[in-house]
């Protein structure tokens, strides 16, 4: 049929991407994580649906760490892809509220992970150059496969960026998001990570009870890094207060260098 296209759910992510061997890349702007896959289907039909479509039980993108490569089949890879390890949020139940809302069977566990590249590759090359580093998830679209390492989005559920990079004069900053404070926590030292991917060896999962505590423990981690590796941060600024808007907290994070 005319109408039918080959489409999946799926979360746009971003990512400091690191340095990679030669494959087939797909497109940084184009690298998603698959939600719930539909194969070729009906356009009209599923924009009927797309009113009731199930609203993720978080406002704010999540956030993690890709932690390791993996090599998909195992036997005969076709694809390079990074598993997702989840900081903030987890998108897996959202990924069975699709599965029950289209009636679909889940006929495997659900896999974490982001395809970055397609064969042919050199696998040993690939885990030589393996690298740790964080990512985000920036919104859900429902996708349109359309060959050649190219998905187009067809429709977009929106999510709340867990940061964003502020101008500064002298200094780096971020607007800083989140649920309540655990959760600001978290996405302050994605942010940081974000500038410098190695932060993500001293994430700390502490438990802030003010914001003088979180900045005590983000320099706490910074110091730590500067000591054993070399840091690019001097240290985070005591400044500024946490304001409310909308149900989330917001802070202005400023980082001296």
């Amino acid at each position: 049929m005319d109408d039918e296209k080959r489409m999946f759910f799926g979360a746009e992510v971003f990512a400091p991407w690191p340095h990679l061997p030669p494959a087939r890349m797909i497109a940084e702007t184009e690298r998603h994580l698959t939600l719930t896959f539909l194969g070729n289907t009906s356009l009209p039909a599923i924009k009927q649906l797309l009113p009731q479509f199930p609203k993720p039980s978080f406002i704010v993108g999540p956030v993690g760490w890709c932690n390791r490569l993996l090599f998909i089949p195992e036997g005969d890879p076709k694809v390079a892809a990074y598993y997702i390890e989840w900081l903030q949020g987890d998108i897996a139940p959202l990924h069975m509220e699709l599965q029950k809302w289209l009636s679909l069977p889940d006929k495997r566990a659900f896999l974490p992970h982001v395809t970055v590249a397609r064969s042919p590759f050199d696998k040993e090359a690939w885990k030589e150059s393996f690298e740790e580093f964080p990512i985000a998830v920036r919104a859900i679209h429902l996708y349109e496969s359309v060959g050649h390492l190219n998905y187009v989005p067809l429709w977009t559920y929106p999510l709340t960026p867990p940061f964003e990079e502020l101008e500064h004069t002298a200094d780096i900053a971020f607007l800083i998001r989140g649920e309540n404070l655990a959760a600001l926590f978290v996405h302050a030292q994605i942010a940081l990570s974000f500038k410098f991917p190695e932060f993500l060896r001293y994430f700390s999962r502490v438990l802030p009870k003010s914001l003088d505590a979180l900045i005590t423990e983000l320099n706490r981690g910074i110091s730590l890094a500067d000591q054993e590796i070399g840091c690019p941060f001097k240290a985070v600024s005591f400044h500024g207060e946490i304001l409310q808007k909308e149900g989330l907290l917001l802070w202005e994070m400023i980082v001296d260098v």
